[in-house]
C-alpha cells in the first residue's frame, strides 16, 4: 500500500507521467469537455472535492512551473487560493476558448473536481525542481531561469509535507 500522497490510482499515475511542460487542467464540476482516457473525474457532489483540496494534493507530488486562469472571467476566491497553493509558479491568463480547446485536445490530463463555482478552471504546466536541478550541476543557472530559481528556493517546498 502507498504510504501517502495522492492515493487515487489514476491521478497518481497521471502525475507520475507528467514531464517538463506537460499540461494538466483541473476543472470545476461544470466544465464541458469530451470524456476520454485522459479524464480523471474526482467530482462526487457539489464542492466535493473542492478545487483547493485537489490542487494541494497535486502540489504534494507535481512541480508546477506555470498556471493559468480564464482571462474573461475572474473568480477572486479561486485566483487567491490557487496563488497561495502555488507560490513558486508563474501565473498567466488564457482566453476561455483556449481552455475549451485544451481540455479536448492538448492537455495530457484533465482532472474534474467538484468545484461548484464559476471560472473554477486552472491549467497547470509541469516544471522541474529548479533549485535541486541546478545545484546538481555545480554551474550557474541560465539568466532566464534566475527568477524561477529564486522563487523555487523561497517557496518550492512550502505546503509540501
Amino acid at each position: 500500500m502507498k504510504r501517502g500522497g495522492v492515493i487515487h490510482d489514476k491521478l497518481s499515475y497521471a502525475i507520475a507521467t507528467m514531464g517538463h511542460d506537460d499540461l494538466m487542467i483541473v476543472t470545476d464540476a461544470g466544465m464541458p469537455f469530451k470524456r476520454d482516457e485522459r479524464t480523471i473525474d474526482l467530482a462526487l457532489a457539489p464542492n466535493v472535492p473542492d478545487m483547493f483540496t485537489v490542487l494541494r494534493a497535486i502540489r504534494q507530488e507535481l512541480w508546477v512551473e506555470k498556471f493559468a486562469f480564464i482571462e474573461e472571467g475572474q473568480n477572486p476566491n479561486i485566483v487567491n487560493g490557487v496563488t497561495a497553493i502555488l507560490p513558486d509558479a508563474e501565473s498567466v491568463l488564457m482566453p476561455n476558448d483556449w481552455f475549451h480547446d485544451a481540455v479536448d485536445n492538448s492537455a495530457k490530463w484533465v482532472v474534474r473536481s467538484g468545484a461548484w463555482t464559476p471560472w473554477g478552471n486552472v491549467a497547470l504546466w509541469s516544471g522541474i525542481p529548479v533549485a535541486s536541478w541546478m545545484d546538481s550541476t555545480g554551474a550557474e543557472p541560465p539568466e532566464e531561469w534566475q527568477e524561477r530559481l529564486d522563487k523555487n528556493r523561497r517557496f518550492g517546498n512550502e505546503g509540501v509535507e
